[in-house]
């Protein structure tokens, strides 16, 4: 069923309706004032649904027209609308009617309209495609917003390539994951919001806050050295045009709360995200702010509400356009889920069934304001974001050597993150010949896990139970802390020369530039174990009878922590310092080959020092990069292009990564390896891409990157059996190619309406392969650290060999268009995927195929929206696969649910 879904969208973009040939007519639209052809205006039959759009050259072409005498008209925004009658169309044959559209008398209100239509529409970004020295995809808010895309990871998973990793927040492209891409923000970088990531968790940017998504799959000299994946960069909104206020309210919920009889959270956090919680350096005695006990919740619908407006400010020569946006949302989840280890002979040693239930938060505010005279452009752009996340999970079972009969684990949760960006930058037209950009950034990130509670009992009764003994952290309270602070800067100057061919104003470009960035982690954690010296049984939902101030000068329990006797944090801090200068040349041999030569020197120095359990040292680094590139383009004929880029990249090892530190989950333990080194990647993409029409975009492209000394995550050899990192093998490789297509089914205009079917598909194939070899991990690490892998050979760490997405919308709009209703079918599939690599007879962990439907409507009438949208229909388990020699075991299982909501908005 799934296939066939899949089956018929693509068909559905690739099928070209055939119409009888009545009579038709064709022509040229320009602007009356330069004489430039007007690319989209419409062009339509008065009285019937015959209509199209002009081309990238402002041709158009209207087919099946009824013979006799009809009117034809001509309209875009900014423009007055003009009609031309008494037109003879004769059967067979074919007319030739021209328009030049005047300025009316709104021009420039509308004006201002039209140009943040252009840079959020996709006709526009189709257009930038196809006249970019680069290659690049984009998406933007309007087809965001059709699909009913919420956030900005989304968004990015909706570019050919892309994929999220489930059960993390990182994103994976072209099978390389969060250690091999970059994310920026109008072009500044950003700082990671977790320990355990490179990249900050994009799902904070909702879509309230985006212009469009850019993702730059090949290196470029202006952009960061540290990527061999992509950098996807978030362009934010700023208004312009009429004053406007808008309110939204949106509610809905996910079915999976149905499964609860239930519901229940941790104690302590509130509902709006925003708490804290300390601890008492006194280990004398039991003060803790949060209870044990789970506190049984009421169940309220999903909400979002959402405030926005702008404003511009006149001036006698120039102006400010102002920008705000506040919005908070909530959601509550439940699943089943199921967490198993097991050894290489397939002897169970883990293996929990039970349920989590997870309430989320996430606020945004944001204010951007553009002041503009003659050339020029200030943009100061503020951001504060703000999540959190609160889980319960209770899960029954028996864990081998810990809790071997009747182990009951509970673990409650919250985690929060803030983010704040400021940004402000300059945009400077000099003259006709010369442009000035720059940019400078202050971001600051703290992500707070609060007191983590952590149950294991075991024995009793399936009501009351006894604490698990073997192990001082078998029952514990967890804090930890991370701030990074970040201060990033962009310039770069342009000079233009030489006679352009055609269209062209220039025959090169030269660019010189400069980036830099300087950013510090702090990171801090301490975790209060519970010794247990009395053990009673105790009932399970009421551990706060046992771990209470009065029990602990009764000498029940202890509190042990790292010097056990007063509370010691484990820390890590990171500098990181990198100086970069590029230049590249853009030069137009001819009015179809262009060229762009770039090289970028980056120099990096990273320092990471530890006080830990394991011992307190540092380690840093100095390194000079070299990166060239090239791109190529040559223009086949005026819809189609033929492209080629090649570059060398590098991959820096995280600060979690090199840091000799416990990261500690329910069932695994993760440390740091301090004798980790960069990789180098070389990246070549060959792409030929054709546009049929502004709309329309076919596309394939051929890929292949070669990576030296490439990063993984495995397990350790060693008692405890860690997961750590290190430079696995001399090298590693992927190819593959990658098909788009966006096609107009139908788009049918009369004076009155607009009525339009056009879907979207993109399909990737790839194969991945990677060396796997101990004894360079041995002789790189002294002897610290092994590996006792079972294949000499493996995929790469998160590459599927398959991905697809489609999207089939159809968009009625009347009333010129105050009125719109839009409604798509939005699938996506990635195939099965290697999150682990086996190691000794333990077989590769393996997340299953994931297939993913969401439906959603949109409509408009003047100034009410209602919005209502079906995600994640058909619910697919979440499996992860470890297979083993003689059979395949689910290590985990569970499940998102369906998301259903409804959303109302007015605009003042």
């Amino acid at each position: 069923m799934i296939k066939q879904v899949f089956l018929v969208l693509v068909l559905s973009i690739l099928s070209i309706g055939a119409f009888a040939q009545k009579g038709s007519a064709t022509g040229n639209v320009k602007d009356g004032k330069t004489g430039e052809t007007l690319i989209g205006a419409s062009v339509y039959v008065d009285g019937t649904t015959i209509g199209t759009v002009t081309d990238f050259d402002g041709n158009y072409t209207l087919s099946n027209i009824p013979t006799g005498i009809v009117t034809l008209t001509c309209s875009f925004i900014s423009y007055e609308t003009l009609p031309k009658e008494n037109i003879t169309i004769n059967e067979g044959n074919s007319v030739s009617i021209d328009f030049v559209l005047g300025s009316s008398t709104v021009e420039l209100n509308d004006v201002k309209v039209f140009a943040k239509a252009k840079r959020e529409s996709e006709v526009i970004l189709l257009l930038d495609q196809k006249k970019s020295a680069v290659i690049k995809q984009s998406i933007g808010a309007q087809e965001l917003a059709n699909q009913g895309v919420s956030d900005a990871a989304t968004a990015a998973t909706k570019i050919t390539g892309v994929t999220k990793q489930e059960g993390s927040k990182g994103l994976n492209v072209r099978g390389l994951g969060d250690r091999y891409n970059t994310t920026t923000l109008n072009g500044l970088p950003l700082p990671s919001n977790n320990a355990e990531f490179k990249n900050i968790d994009l799902e904070l940017f909702s879509t309230d806050i985006i212009e469009f998504v850019d993702v730059q799959k090949v290196s470029l000299a202006k952009l960061s050295g540290d990527f061999a994946g992509a950098n996807i960069n978030i362009v934010s909104k700023v208004h312009s045009g009429d004053s406007f206020l808008k309110a939204g309210i949106k509610s809905g919920f996910n079915t999976s709360i149905s499964d609860a009889d239930k519901f229940y959270l941790g104690d302590g956090p509130g509902m709006l995200g925003f708490d804290d919680f300390s601890y008492s350096d006194d280990l004398s005695t039991y003060n803790f702010e949060s209870k044990w006990n789970p506190e049984e919740k009421t169940l309220y619908p999903d909400l979002e509400l959402s405030l926005s407006g702008g404003k511009t400010f006149e001036f006698e020569n120039s102006k400010l356009n102002a920008f705000a946006t506040l919005s908070f949302k909530n959601e509550y989840s439940y699943s089943e889920l199921l967490q198993r280890k097991v050894n290489g002979s397939d002897y169970v040693r883990v293996n929990l069934n039970g349920e989590q239930f997870k309430y989320e938060t996430q606020s945004t505010a944001m204010v951007n304001l553009n002041y503009k005279w003659k050339s020029n452009n200030i943009f100061f752009n503020s951001f504060l974001l703000n999540t959190s996340e609160q889980s319960l999970k209770n899960l029954r079972g028996n864990i081998i050597d810990l809790a071997d009969e009747g182990a009951y684990v509970r673990r409650a949760g919250y985690e929060r993150n803030t983010v704040l960006v400021n940004q402000l930058l300059g945009v400077h037209k000099i003259n006709s010949k010369k442009d000035l950009n720059w940019g400078i950034a202050y971001n600051n990130v703290k992500n707070i896990v609060p007191d983590r509670r952590h149950n294991t009992l075991e024995n009793g009764t399936d009501t009351e139970k006894f604490f698990a003994t073997n192990d001082d952290g078998n029952n514990n309270r967890y804090f930890h802390k991370l701030t990074e602070d970040e201060i990033a800067a962009n310039f770069d100057f342009t000079l233009k020369f030489g006679e352009g061919f055609e269209d062209e104003e220039y025959k090169g470009k030269l660019t010189v530039g400069y980036n830099g960035k300087y950013k510090t982690r702090a990171f801090e954690s301490t975790q209060f174990n519970h010794k247990i010296i009395d053990n009673r049984l105790t009932d399970i939902s009421d551990i706060d009878s046992y771990f209470n101030n009065e029990n602990q000068q009764n000498n029940l329990f202890d509190l042990r922590v790292l010097s056990n006797n007063f509370v010691t944090l484990s820390t890590y801090d990171g500098e990181q310092i990198i100086n970069a200068g590029f230049a590249s040349l853009e030069y137009n041999f001819s009015p179809k080959f262009l060229a762009l030569l770039g090289v970028r020197v980056e120099n990096v120095f990273q320092k990471i020092k530890w006080n830990t359990s394991l011992g307190k040292d540092k380690q840093d680094f100095t390194e000079l990069n070299v990166l060239p590139n090239i791109s190529l383009k040559y223009s086949l004929t005026k819809r189609a292009n033929l492209r080629f880029a090649s570059g060398i990249t590098y991959t820096l090892p995280q600060f979690k990564e090199t840091a000799y530190f416990l990261f500690e989950g329910i069932t695994d333990v993760t440390v740091g390896n301090p004798y980790l080194t960069p990789s180098t990647n070389y990246n070549g993409e060959l792409k030929w891409e054709f546009f049929p029409k502004p709309s329309e975009l076919f596309s394939v492209a051929a890929f292949g990157k070669y990576i030296v000394d490439p990063i993984n995550k495995f397990v350790r050899a060693s008692a405890g059996n860690e997961f750590t990192y290190a430079n696995t093998g001399d090298w590693a490789y992927l190819y593959g190619i990658e098909f788009e297509a966006k096609k107009d089914i139908f788009n049918l205009r009369s004076e009155n309406s607009n009525k339009k079917l056009y879907a979207t598909a993109n399909v990737t194939l790839m194969k991945t392969k990677q060396e796997l070899n101990t004894d360079k991990i041995v002789e790189q690490t002294e002897g610290n650290f092994n590996a006792n892998f079972n294949k000499k050979e493996e995929e790469l760490q998160g590459a599927a060999p398959f991905i697809a997405n489609a999207n089939l919308s159809y968009k009625y709009s009347w009333k010129e268009g105050q009125n719109t209703i839009t409604s798509s079918l939005v699938y996506g599939y990635v195939s099965d995927r290697l999150n682990l690599i086996g190691y000794s007879s333990l077989g590769n962990q393996v997340d299953k195929e994931i297939h993913n439907l969401d439906f959603v409507i949109k409509s408009k009438f003047n100034k009410w929206g209602l919005s209502l949208s079906a995600k994640n229909l058909l619910d697919n388990n979440i499996e992860r696969i470890q297979e083993n020699e003689t059979q395949d075991w689910v290590v985990k299982s569970y499940k998102k649910g369906i998301k259903l909501s409804v959303g109302l908005s007015y605009t003042f």
